[in-house]
């Protein structure tokens, strides 16, 4: 049995604001442990994952010895990014410490569709058959805000589109290759010969990633994207959410205040 039953992996960089709340949310939901690859190199990210680093909750690594490299821009399909290299880094590390291996950025949040435990899905299915499953992404808009409202991600931003436009996938640790060759950001590379299927209908597969990709227009000027460029103007802000506000999703509320007695953020009631 491996240590952990499910376990994220994650590059970030400018990501300080969120990172506690991404990580006591995700711990409410089940998930054992973060492999985290710190493009930051900051002070601050290193206090806010210390304490998680010490509980052996969070691994983090270090991850600015690409910068200004060839791996450091926008690459092209056939090429190889500072990512990709961090993704293969934790399938060759960690395959043998975690069940599941889900990537997931700061600004994904994991949420079971129905009234299940994550843990428990996970438990019932059949390792020696399941290489890995795909979680399909929603995109939530910026609910109306402009400035950075107080309180919680989670409960400033409840609308999003009607239909999910990507997904991330998870891996079984056995299956799982060391993704020397995966140039990708969203899926995983699997050992070749040792069979196994991975888990791709929607209905089937009772968890949905919340992508609050923009949040505000503040937040979305300011944030900077780590891999590429982005039109910062109001009307890109604009047409980039002309869809994301469609449907109201509160089904992660119920998380609220769990997550709240966590991390005591400045109060919110808007909940529109």
């Amino acid at each position: 049995m491996k240590k952990h039953l499910l376990s994220t992996v994650s590059v970030f960089k400018n990501e300080n604001e969120y990172l506690k709340e991404w990580i006591e949310y995700h711990l409410l939901l089940g998930v054992d442990h973060f492999y985290m690859y710190d493009q930051d190199g900051g002070i601050e990210a290193m206090k806010i994952l210390k304490p998680y680093e010490e509980a052996g909750i969070v691994t983090r690594h270090s991850w600015t010895h690409f910068d200004g490299t060839k791996h450091d821009k926008r690459t092209q399909f056939w090429e190889r990014d500072k990512s990709h290299i961090a993704y293969a880094h934790a399938a060759k590390n960690y395959r043998s410490k975690t069940q599941w291996l889900q990537k997931l950025d700061i600004d994904e949040f994991l949420l079971a569709k129905k009234d299940i435990e994550i843990k428990d899905w996970l438990r019932s299915l059949d390792t020696k058959r399941v290489k890995g499953y795909r979680v399909y992404r929603f995109n939530f808009g910026n609910n109306g805000h402009l400035v950075k409202p107080d309180g919680l991600i989670i409960e400033n931003y409840l609308r999003r589109e009607k239909k999910y436009s990507n997904y991330k996938d998870a891996a079984n640790g056995d299956f799982l290759s060391s993704n020397r060759y995966i140039y990708n950001s969203h899926r995983w590379g699997y050992k070749s010969f040792k069979g196994g299927g991975i888990l791709t209908d929607f209905e089937e597969i009772p968890i949905q990633i919340n992508h609050y990709y923009s949040k505000s227009y503040e937040e979305y000027r300011t944030r900077q994207n780590v891999m590429r460029s982005r039109d910062t103007s109001l009307d890109a802000f604009n047409d980039l959410n002309k869809s994301h506000n469609d449907v109201r999703d509160t089904r992660i509320l119920k998380y609220l205040e769990p997550l709240k007695s966590k991390i005591n953020p400045t109060e919110s009631l808007m909940y529109s």
